[in-house]
């Protein structure tokens, strides 16, 4: 006998960041999605349109939630420790994030690095397409990921590359 986790309506919050807005939504159980936006309408309105009838609401994870990515804008967090549904990904996607939320605070890789570490060295643009759609921005550091040369290539959170290399630099500063 298989068991199904039944979902309930999804809560979300909404938090400013250094590097924009951050929506974070959760069913109680698990974070679905953080969603990394310029401006708070932007954030609010793409939860409504991905989860209809989410109600803005503090739930014991969500909490949770804000607390770790405020420690980790304060410096005092390098990783995080929280509950995410990977369900909705496909396993390469889900196989490509779980190996880069192991990339320690601080660090880059490239994307082909990144295809190498889940034994496929010849997915680098499929990597890529894997970080397009992380649905756990700051928590599974996408910002990490850099081309081939060192360069920053595409960021889809908050104000793109921008928000990336503000991400790096503060990572570049805060590493010991």
């Amino acid at each position: 006998m298989s068991y199904t986790r039944v979902r309930r309506q999804p809560d979300y919050l909404l938090q400013k960041t250094p590097v924009g807005w951050l929506g974070i939504v959760s069913d109680g159980e698990v974070l679905l999605e953080l969603l990394l936006r310029e401006d708070r309408k932007e954030v609010e309105d793409a939860i409504g349109a991905q989860y209809p009838g989410a109600r803005r609401q503090e739930s014991p994870l969500l909490l949770q939630a804000r607390k770790q990515v405020d420690e980790f804008f304060a410096g005092r967090r390098w990783h995080f420790d929280l509950p995410l549904d990977y369900s909705r990904l496909s396993p390469f996607s889900s196989e490509v994030l779980q190996a880069l939320a192991r990339v320690p605070f601080g660090q880059t890789l490239s994307y082909g690095e990144l295809a190498k570490l889940v034994n496929r060295p010849q997915a680098a643009r499929a990597v890529g397409r894997a970080m397009a759609a992380n649905p756990f921005v700051l928590l599974v550091p996408c910002h990490r990921v850099i081309g081939r040369g060192g360069g920053l290539t595409g960021y889809s959170g908050g104000s793109g590359v921008a928000s990336k290399q503000w991400l790096l630099d503060f990572e570049k500063d805060g590493k010991e």
